[in-house]
């Protein structure tokens, strides 16, 4: 993991202007502070929100180093998560709502290479969910169903219609305002998983990725993932389809694996996820990835088998 990079999350702020020498003795005491330390791929820099004038030349410090000298450690990172989420939100409530009726359905492709351990091949995944939950929905893995005889891709009976967590009416009925939204997943998920953080993260991180919702919610659900405990950001990832981002993590519960949400650097759209590996295992070997996945289309259709 490489040190974050202040000029690729915000942009410029707007004010008077420093002189030359300021400005290369500000850039100048940045870089060495984020020199110091072990090796990149270690360091978890602590940084906070300083509004700072505009520097002329291009040089633009929209975060700086804040509370000394640098940290290490789980929560070291947690504000740069918290930037790189709020990015996400504020790009997500750019987005026009779309139209949809209850009698519709999702549509969601994707690139799924979830069973490495198996020895599997990437594969495409589409999936037409019940808008209102009403209907059955249907997944094609590679534009076949996974089990003609009845089960889907784990082995489980045909998915029966499903108006719970996961489904659009669930999503777009969501709080919009991020703590009552994290209360709100916290209360409906209680019990379940490892944790509670844990599970949030887990049920924030599977709407991301099979669901569409209203622009308002998919902010609230960044702003809400930024305030879970143990939230991190690592600068320089790929997706399943080698898209290159911006991932924000968070380690299970028994620390052997860590969940990475990964966002374009341009724009902070959703492209995908993967897991991997924080320790040896009679499988993977730490920095394996596990598995992974990314979104290559969404869309409201009005008939499952639809496609945009």
């Amino acid at each position: 993991m490489n040190p974050m990079n202040e000029d690729e999350l915000l942009p410029p702020p707007t004010g008077p202007g420093l002189s030359a020498d300021r400005r290369r003795q500000l850039r100048g005491h940045l870089m060495s502070e984020f020199a110091r330390g072990p090796a990149a791929g270690a360091r978890r820099i602590r940084l906070g929100w300083v509004a700072l004038p505009a520097l002329a030349g291009g040089l633009a410090l929209s975060l700086v180093l804040a509370g000394g000298p640098v940290e290490r450690g789980a929560d070291s990172t947690r504000p740069v998560a918290a930037v790189v989420l709020d990015r996400a939100a504020r790009a997500a409530e750019q987005q026009s709502a779309p139209a949809v009726r209850g009698d519709q359905f999702v549509y969601v492709k994707s690139l799924d290479d979830w069973a490495k351990s198996e020895g599997e091949a990437a594969r495409d995944r589409e999936l037409w969910r019940s808008v209102d939950g009403s209907r059955r929905e249907l997944l094609l893995l590679d534009g076949h169903l996974p089990n003609p005889g009845g089960s889907d891709e784990h082995g489980e009976p045909e998915p029966v219609p499903y108006s719970g967590i996961g489904s659009y009416a669930y999503v777009a009925a969501l709080p919009t305002d991020p703590d009552a939204l994290l209360a709100r997943i916290h209360a409906d998920t209680a019990g379940l998983g490892p944790g509670p953080d844990e599970e949030a993260f887990r049920t924030v991180g599977d709407l991301l990725r099979e669901q569409i919702a209203p622009p308002a919610v998919s902010a609230a659900l960044y702003r809400a993932a930024a305030k879970i405990p143990g939230v991190t950001v690592i600068d320089s990832v790929t997706d399943a389809a080698g898209r290159p981002g911006i991932a924000v993590a968070r380690r299970d519960g028994g620390g052997k694996v860590e969940s990475q949400w990964i966002f374009d650097r341009a724009d902070y759209t959703f492209l995908g996820e993967r897991t991997v590996a924080l320790a040896d295992g009679s499988t993977f070997k730490k920095g394996d990835i596990t598995g992974q996945m990314a979104v290559l289309a969404r869309a409201i259709v009005d008939q499952p088998g639809t496609r945009p």
